[in-house]
């Protein structure tokens, strides 16, 4: 945006008018150039500037003493200074937007629970724009932890980093977090209680069919998921995540136990951990728990008992932070726990090692059978990859790359602009120009291709 020039033009064009009341100037700047907002700035500032000016300069008296207009010549100098002035301002002080969040609170009446509950729900940044579909993290205490884990999920699956998949958040938000997460025993007597039995109708054992029957089918009905969920719980949801994997194991592929509360009556939950293999498929078994500065014993013994009952294709994992408490320590356990759960996700396209689609394609079937789903590469993973080993001089890996983007993506602009770049980089001019033009006619607005095009038309013999 030319404003410099522009408001020099202007400053030059326009006679300063006094007003009627005062000695005052009239500036004018066309609202098609710069928001009316900032036409108020600019000029407000200008006046404030000019009159300040004229009264404490040396020849004040002979501008001020006179009536009627002050000359326009002197006037224009006092602009041009005060535009030099701001220029950094005016061309560096632009506001940007704020990134946009994809996100929703959604107000569902429970029938299970017999009240109104409420979701909030966080979509991927390019949900939107692409037919993808997405793993679902679930995140109990949400009116807690749902804000880090959407920033946390979008930052390890950004572009660059690659760390894990784009997923969808869902903050599960409370109305009576003690009431929901702890289970439930049946009195045997009014001092026994049979602790090995859990009411489904109270506690921790309703809240679990709240989520099953009702929470989890709204989710897949409503959005584009995969069958691959998982659930993180922080100190009493911890607990209540821990009730679940044994319980349920297969509702939950993935857990993330974060300084469960195990407490006295729930102990026989430690000695209950063979429950959870009794599905014997490899994306059953991934469970990572951390525990901060704080009485270790409880989860010592949950890790003693994994190490000694949990079968070879049931991947755990247990971190300590000494240097957290409590109540800080959720946003380091979910950071590494997502990491954990994907710690074969990445592909390490940056170095100079030449890779081609065959090796992606290998990559993602092998995480497929991990995770028990189809998985297959984004436009953008296969886009980012191509660029890599264009940049490291492996040009025919980048062509065959972009190729196979052009076969699955064939509406996408940037696939047909991309794979012009690569051919342009091997000197292949003739289907370089073709696929710019292919990227141009889906998206005229495409003006880094258009110039390239033209680049191209003008070396071309």
């Amino acid at each position: 945006m030319k404003l410099i020039p522009s408001f020099c033009k202007y400053a030059l064009q326009y006679s300063p008018s006094p007003r009627e009341d005062r000695n005052d100037f009239v500036f004018s700047i066309p609202t098609t150039e710069v928001t009316r907002e900032f036409e108020i700035a600019v000029v407000t500032t200008l006046r404030k500037f000019v009159t300040s000016y004229i009264k404490c300069c040396p020849f004040s008296k002979s501008l001020t003493m006179k009536k009627g207009p002050v000359p326009q010549k002197c006037i224009c100098y006092f602009y041009v200074l005060v535009l030099m002035c701001l220029a950094p301002k005016l061309l560096f002080g632009q506001v940007d937007s704020l990134p946009t969040r994809d996100e929703r609170a959604i107000l569902l009446h429970s029938a299970i629970m017999g009240e109104n509950r409420t979701l909030w729900i966080h979509l991927p940044t390019d949900y939107k724009t692409t037919s993808n579909t997405y793993p679902v993290l679930y995140v109990l205490d949400g009116d807690s932890h749902f804000g880090h884990a959407s920033d946390m999920a979008d930052f390890l699956a950004g572009y660059d980093r690659n760390r894990i998949p784009g997923m969808i958040v869902v903050g599960v938000v409370n109305v009576d977090r003690g009431r929901d997460f702890t289970p439930v025993h049946p009195q045997l007597s009014s001092s026994e209680t049979d602790s090995a039995t859990v009411l489904k109708t109270s506690g921790a054992g309703r809240f679990l069919r709240y989520l099953e029957a009702e929470v989890i089918p709204y989710v897949n009905s409503h959005y584009r998921v995969q069958p691959y969920r998982i659930l993180g719980g922080h100190s009493l949801a911890g607990l209540f995540a821990l009730y679940v994997k044994e319980t349920k194991p297969d509702l939950f592929p993935a857990m993330i136990l974060i300084s469960p509360a195990i407490n006295g009556v729930n102990d026989h939950m430690l000695t209950d951990t063979r429950r959870m293999f009794r599905t014997e498929h490899p994306h059953n078994g991934k469970l990572f728990i951390s525990i901060s500065n704080e009485t270790t014993q409880k989860v010592d013994a949950l890790a003693a008992q994994l190490k000694q009952s949990a079968p070879g294709w049931f991947d755990w994992d247990f971190k300590k932070y000494p240097d957290e408490n409590h109540f800080s320590v959720p946003y380091k356990s979910l950071f590494d726990g997502l990491k954990f759960i994907y710690k074969d996700w990445f592909i390490d396209f940056y170095g100079s090692v030449g890779i081609s689609y065959r090796d992606v394609v290998e990559h993602f079937n092998t995480l497929s059978v991990e995770f028990g789903y189809t998985i297959s590469p984004t436009e953008d993973f296969i886009n980012n990859c191509g660029y890599n080993q264009l940049r490291s001089k492996h040009l025919d890996n980048a062509i065959e790359l972009f190729m196979q983007n052009v076969k699955l993506h064939p509406n996408s602009y940037n696939v047909y602009d991309s794979l012009g770049e690569a051919y342009m980089n091997a000197g292949k001019k003739d289907l370089a120009i073709s696929n710019y033009k292919k990227s141009l006619e889906l998206n005229p607005h495409n003006d880094d291709g258009r110039k390239m095009l033209k680049k191209l038309k003008a070396t071309k013999p």
